[in-house]
């Protein structure tokens, strides 16, 4: 039986926050089968709020009690009661994710609404979530075209690659509009330390406090382009790509992929200059002018995406789902676990190696800020059901997660087939003594979902979850 819930999504980036309510239907899509499986069926944006230049006190604190404030007066001018909203989502990214009271703020926000998901993304599921948040639409209906998009906002340009539907791979470049930042009277009032090499070995005129000059932010401008133009055609020419890169591309970009752009200067893609182009006070709509006059945008196919700047999520959806206690394995001391992240793995462990399994894993997690993470979830799409096949694949995600060991935080370990008891007991074999384990089976869940655990119930014999998925527009 669809249930309908309203829900929140907040989105806190560097430069800006916004915020949108909507309604989303949930349905448990295999009803009559013994693993339940969520989906958001129908969704629906009930009210947009404006975008605001994310509240800082400093530069390494944010005004929590602004933002409470912006949430709420935007709970009121929809009006929207705040003990009607079930579920929602706070993402927080960028170098706003890094301020000393991000967590702190994250945990001031979270009683707008019955249940939320709270992230502070690293560049990696920033990346992600603003490709799918953008062009969730494309990924849906045709997923086998390979898409990469590109986020570029105040601070940095978060790239990420999609092929059948999927995020295979993800970067982040320190390239955005806000890298230089000018007052009403367009003198500059900052310059990104990483932009002063460029500006040495050109002898370019730009200095705090020097009226801005769009002659002399050309050639910069030019060489930002530049590298994302060795991005997308699998290139290193520029000799700043090595200087603007903070998280590498590993994948080949296939030369029939789909650009997209997101991000505040997304909506900078013009073939003309305004009569003011620093009316934002930075440089965002000359490097959007440059973007949109360059050659691999003149040459590759571009698509404008359903979302810009608000390519973000919408809120989550949520399912409560009991697991019998049969064929599952837990350590008791371990519960309960809340918004736990999911990351999967993309086929069966037998393709895997110690070695591979490893960097698969690693990959994933890189999504997240580690320093954050209180427990992590590994959904396996595809385990064995004969002792030895159980046992060598146990072996083998031991030796995949042992950057996950280090951090020392519960494991969620996810199939669907019924064995997660002994799975368990195998993997235990080869975890540090009393290691913080649960094995969960009958339960469908992806990449990117979350999941909250509860205390067992029936004598210990049953799990009470609830799996979120986050919503996209």
């Amino acid at each position: 039986m669809p249930e309908t819930i309203s829900t929140v999504g907040i989105d806190i980036g560097t430069t800006t926050t916004s915020l949108v309510l909507a309604r989303l239907t949930i349905q448990n899509t295999e009803a009559f089968s013994s693993l339940p499986h969520v989906q958001i069926i129908d969704k629906k944006v009930n009210y947009r709020s404006p975008i605001i230049f994310t509240p800082l006190k400093s530069t390494t604190q944010i005004d929590q009690h602004a933002l409470r404030a912006f949430v709420a007066k935007q709970y009121q001018q929809a009006g929207v009661d705040k003990a009607t909203l079930k579920m929602g989502a706070i993402i927080m990214t960028g170098e706003t994710a890094r301020k000393d009271n991000a967590r702190q703020t994250l945990l001031s926000l979270s009683d707008f609404a019955g249940n939320f998901v709270c992230a502070t993304a690293g560049p990696r599921l920033e990346s992600f979530i603003a490709g799918k948040g953008a062009n969730h639409a494309l990924l849906t209906r045709h997923p086998e075209r390979p898409l990469l998009n590109l986020d570029i906002g105040g601070g940095t340009t978060n790239i990420a690659y999609f092929e059948r539907g999927r995020c295979i791979d993800t970067a982040c470049f320190d390239i955005g509009g806000r890298l230089i930042r000018v007052d009403s009277q367009h003198r500059i009032t900052y310059i990104a330390p990483k932009l002063q090499k460029i500006i040495s070995d050109y002898q370019l005129p730009i200095q705090l406090g020097q009226q801005i000059d769009i002659a002399a932010l050309t050639p910069l401008i030019n060489q930002m382009v530049q590298v994302l133009e060795d991005v997308v055609a699998n290139r290193h020419s520029s000799h700043y790509y090595d200087l603007l890169q903070t998280e590498p591309i590993k994948r080949r970009i296939n030369p029939n992929a789909l650009i997209t752009f997101s991000g505040g200067v997304a909506d900078c893609l013009v073939s003309a200059l305004p009569a003011n182009p620093f009316q934002y006070g930075d440089i965002g709509i000359l490097l959007g002018a440059a973007i949109k006059n360059s050659a691999f945008f003149q040459a590759r196919q571009i698509k404008r995406p359903a979302e810009t700047i608000r390519a973000t999520v919408i809120g989550a959806g949520s399912q409560s789902v009991t697991v019998s206690g049969s064929t599952i394995n837990y350590s008791a001391n371990a519960l309960p676990l809340k918004n736990v992240p999911i990351i999967s793995l993309e086929r069966s462990i037998s393709h895997f190696s110690k070695a591979t399994i490893r960097t698969a894993i690693k990959a994933q997690l890189n999504f997240y800020q580690l320093t954050e993470l209180t427990a992590i979830g590994i959904a396996l799409p595809a385990v064995g059901t004969d002792f030895q096949s159980i046992t060598k694949e146990a072996q083998l995600l031991a030796a995949g997660i042992v950057d996950i060991l280090h951090l020392k935080i519960p494991l969620v370990v996810l199939m669907q087939k019924n064995v997660a008891l002994f799975f368990g007991n195998c993997l235990k074999e080869h975890l540090p003594a009393d290691y913080p384990l649960i094995c969960l089976d009958a339960v469908s869940i992806q990449s990117g979902d979350y999941i909250d655990i509860g205390q067992p119930v029936a004598n210990g014999q049953a799990l009470p979850l609830i799996i979120k998925t986050l919503a996209f527009n």
